[in-house]
């Protein structure tokens, strides 16, 4: 009994093995599938690492080339922005001379506030004036038309005789 035990146990190995043999095959099989797929996707995973890094690279040197174009931009402002603070400072410097201007024609026309009420009443004088000549040229056409006209000898006369 102990032989075919043995024996028995000989052939139970056997067909074990030849179990075990099968099943390692179809787990091989399986195996190399796997390894397979892994395989394909790990190439495509390489390759789209690859393009993905030539991506980023492009994006980075375009984001180079608009840092620089920033870079000019911010330069440009920044001499914009002197140019106006000398305008500033000149601006200031005119208002300053506008304002001693207005200071100035301020006062001018205080005095030709003067000048009018003195021309005002100059106005008013000469109307009185005006208005006494008119009266007086009145009165002398009154006297002339009473009075007989002259010859113009007698005139003359008068004229180049020396006063008394």
């Amino acid at each position: 009994m102990t032989n075919k035990n043995l024996e028995e146990r000989v052939v139970t190995l056997e067909a074990e093995s030849y179990r075990n043999t099968r099943r390692f095959a179809a787990i091989d099989d399986q195996f190399g599938l796997l390894r397979g797929a892994v395989d394909e996707l790990s190439a495509d995973l390489r390759e789209h690492r690859q393009d993905t890094r030539e991506q980023f690279a492009a994006v980075n040197q375009r984001l180079d080339r608009i840092d620089e174009r920033f870079d000019g931009i911010d330069g440009r402002l920044d001499r914009i922005d002197q140019r106006l603070d000398g305008f500033d400072g000149r601006l200031d410097g005119m208002d300053q001379r506008f304002d001693g201007f207005d200071g100035r024609l301020d006062g001018m026309d205080q005095r030709f506030d003067g000048f009018d009420g003195r021309l005002d009443g100059m106005d008013r004088r000469f109307d009185g004036i005006d208005g006494r000549l008119d009266g007086m040229d009145g009165l002398l056409r009154q006297i002339l038309a009473v009075v007989t006209p002259a010859t113009p000898e007698l005139v003359r006369q008068h004229v180049a005789a020396p006063v008394g």
